[in-house]
């Protein structure tokens, strides 16, 4: 039996399928810790509600019912169809969330993100070396990898500093390859070779596994939206299977009260400050990695990055778009009406709706493959 969390409310014909020998497909499935994650539940809600009138199984799969779940895939009595995990670190050998998208994939099941590519693109050390590969604009970067000595810390502080404009006078980013969520990032203020290193290496014998990127504070342009508020010349843009959302954002932190960290970047806006180039950045994140489910933090930077992808101003001054945060695959589909620093709550339904139309399509096109 499915249980709760499967919104076809005729749980006994499905039970009369297994018992007959006849395997059950489940059209959409998600991973999550456990049932009540509050964060989801608009979003799930959401889900089931859009597999629910698509005639579409949905199984919500989390700890207590993991084994049971790989255990059905296994034997064939459940066939799994679109996957959508939200909590995979893949980093971490053994981790029972990115093995549970291995084995879907394995049983001939679809992760919306090939789980071999979302390990690969969200190490931000592999993301930067291909972002930099193309020319998309990137933070001025230096990368320590396990097992460096002391001296060659120390040195490649030095030269990281030396390279330094004197104008720049913001803070320096320490950064986990395999950080998320602002989690194994570390800011730092001091320009002391020998003090760097000390902190540089505390943390990286935190995670001796794991490789580090020191990065330049980049310090972006203010732009006044549509309603009339200046903000940072920052965006966070959701890209899910082929459409982009895209948002002034900042964290909720440095909003004023009642401000949301998400506004929508409106068509008028884009068309206004010349944005498409900030869009194309996003497109072309999506053609190199390969993925289609993902958030990025794009700006506008300093003149002397360099960039493919450039806007230009109306004062005629051309600023590179460059990426802070390269690729995420666990994005924010917290709601607005429970969290004022969250995605609108009509951006949460559709992007649910999107992943119950992929979910029927793939349905509809393993059922053509089999009837040929």
């Amino acid at each position: 039996m499915i249980g709760a969390e499967s919104v076809n409310p005729i749980l006994s014909m499905g039970d009369a399928l297994v018992a007959s020998g006849s395997p059950m497909k489940i059209d959409l499935s998600m991973s999550l810790p456990s049932e009540g994650v509050e964060a989801f539940q608009v979003f799930l809600k959401n889900l089931k509600e859009q597999c629910l009138s698509l005639g579409l199984q949905f199984l919500l799969i989390h700890h207590e019912n993991l084994h049971h779940t790989k255990d059905m895939f296994r034997r064939g009595k459940w066939l799994p169809g679109l996957h959508l995990d939200f909590f995979s670190h893949w980093d971490n050998p053994g981790d029972l969330f990115a093995e549970l998208s291995h084995f879907i994939q394995d049983h001939q099941g679809v992760p919306i993100n090939p789980p071999g590519r979302a390990k690969l693109f969200t190490d931000k050390v592999n993301g930067h070396a291909e972002l930099a590969r193309h020319d998309l604009g990137l933070p001025r970067t230096t990368i320590f990898r396990p097992g460096i000595t002391h001296t060659q810390l120390i040195d490649s502080i030095k030269r990281f500093l030396s390279e330094e404009r004197k104008t720049n006078t913001g803070s320096l980013f320490l950064k986990k390859a395999n950080g998320f969520g602002n989690r194994g990032v570390s800011n730092l203020k001091c320009r002391e070779p020998e003090e760097l290193a000390r902190i540089i290496s505390n943390c990286m014998q935190k995670d001796p596994n794991d490789s580090y990127l020191l990065q330049e504070e980049i310090r972006c342009e203010f732009l006044t939206t549509q309603g009339g508020l200046l903000r940072p010349a920052y965006w966070r843009i959701i890209h899910c299977l082929g459409e982009q959302f895209a948002f002034w954002w900042k964290p909720n932190e440095y909003c004023s009260p009642g401000e949301p960290s998400y506004i929508p970047l409106e068509k008028s806006e884009i068309l206004k400050f010349g944005l498409m180039p900030v869009l194309d950045y996003a497109k072309d994140l999506k053609s190199i990695s390969g993925m289609d489910w993902f958030s990025t933090e794009l700006c506008l930077a300093r003149p002397e990055i360099s960039s493919r992808h450039r806007v230009q101003l109306t004062n005629n001054l051309s600023l590179p778009v460059v990426s802070i945060d390269y690729f995420n695959d666990q994005c924010d589909v917290n709601a607005q009406s429970r969290w004022i620093g969250a995605p609108p709550d009509e951006t949460v339904a559709l992007i649910a709706r999107r992943f119950a139309l992929q979910a029927l399509r793939l349905k509809n096109h393993q059922t053509e493959i089999k009837a040929a």
